[in-house]
């Protein structure tokens, strides 16, 4: 029997339970030198469309979103977490780094190197906070400035500046409008994973109660297994002599396990799995995180749940995922990235 920590308490706000958690401590703001560009390999970041521009809010308030925009189809990986590390972490100043990440440090400060562990590079990446995650949407910002003829810049503008001004503030700095990339907001994530309007074949008032196109409660699936209704969460609930669970953090799956339990749009894995950011302030100095997690019951996937936390904070069970924006011309979603400048200090 593998334990889990604690369940966090639960309360009502609204239609929407909030779980809440405590407030962290904030990272080192030391920035890094600027260095010579380079081009790393590609990104293997897979996008979808979420399309039905002006859509109607469900009845919890969320899930309208005027305009067209895509999401990342899977959590963010391990292995794309490494490479935004070998690109802006060769000092690690704002210790964007954790060992418990499933990621490989070696070398010496100004030039350590990075690599997933053996076996995780396709698992979600968690132990991130969403500052963590404001990084990496600041460095995809630059990386597709530069995919569009934009110019590589200073490798410690790379992390602070493009889709959050972080200098401004921090953790709870507000999205530029300029933004290219970004963690995606509460309405953004909710309507990608629980949206799909009644004349398309959803349900009536066009929202499903969890993110596999389903009112039923999902079953735990075997990775690689095809069937419709499949997540990674806690399906035996029995409990234990000792108040544990079954399940552990480490028990995550590799993204995209169910490829037959999707979203309307596509999207995978917003039930279950990890905990993943949002974008979302909350009491005024948390963010927010949706989907559940692999240690949780299937109430933790439901469209009325979420649960929030200082953006500092990095937790076992914790990811994230992205979105951005569809050009106007843009019918299909957006092509999968190709090398790109960036910079490696």
């Amino acid at each position: 029997m593998r334990a889990s920590r604690s369940e966090r308490p639960t309360t009502l706000v609204g239609a929407v339970i909030a779980i809440v958690m405590p407030v962290g401590l904030a990272t080192a703001t030391d920035a890094e030198p600027p260095a010579a560009p380079a081009r790393p390999p590609g990104l293997d970041i897979e996008w979808v469309v979420v399309g039905d521009p002006g859509n109607p809010p469900d009845t919890t308030g969320h899930g309208a979103v005027a305009d067209a925009f895509a999401i990342s189809r899977h959590e963010i990986t391990v292995g794309q977490y490494a490479t935004f590390l070998s690109a802006v972490a060769a000092r690690d100043p704002h210790g964007l780094w954790q060992g418990a990440q499933g990621i490989v440090r070696e070398g010496e400060a100004g030039a350590y190197r990075y690599s997933p562990a053996a076996g995780r590079e396709r698992h979600p990446v968690m132990h991130v906070s969403f500052l963590d995650a404001m990084r990496f949407a600041n460095w995809l910002h630059h990386v597709d400035g530069a995919m569009h003829g934009g110019s590589s810049v200073e490798a410690k503008l790379m992390t602070e500046t493009g889709a959050y001004p972080i200098a401004e503030g921090g953790g709870l700095a507000a999205r530029s409008p300029a933004a290219r990339v970004w963690v995606p907001s509460e309405d953004e994530w909710y309507k990608a994973a629980y949206y799909q309007s009644a004349a398309a074949g959803g349900p009536p008032g066009s929202y499903w109660r969890y993110p596999t196109q389903s009112d039923d409660p999902p079953a735990l699936g075997t990775p690689g297994d095809m069937a419709p209704g499949l997540a990674n969460f806690l399906a035996d609930t029995t409990p234990q002599p000792n108040g544990d669970v079954l399940r552990h953090q480490s028990d995550a799956f590799p993204v995209g396990s169910f490829p037959g339990s999707g979203s309307h749009y596509g999207t995978l894995d917003q039930a279950g799995n990890a905990w993943e950011w949002i974008e979302v302030v909350i009491f005024g100095t948390q963010r927010g995180m949706r989907g559940g997690h692999m240690c949780g019951s299937h109430e933790k996937l439901l469209k009325t749940v979420r649960t929030s936390a200082s953006p500092t904070r990095r937790y076992p069970d914790t990811g994230f995922r992205v979105a951005r924006a569809v050009p106007a011309n843009d019918v299909t979603g957006p092509p999968a990235p190709g090398p790109v400048n960036a910079v490696t200090p």
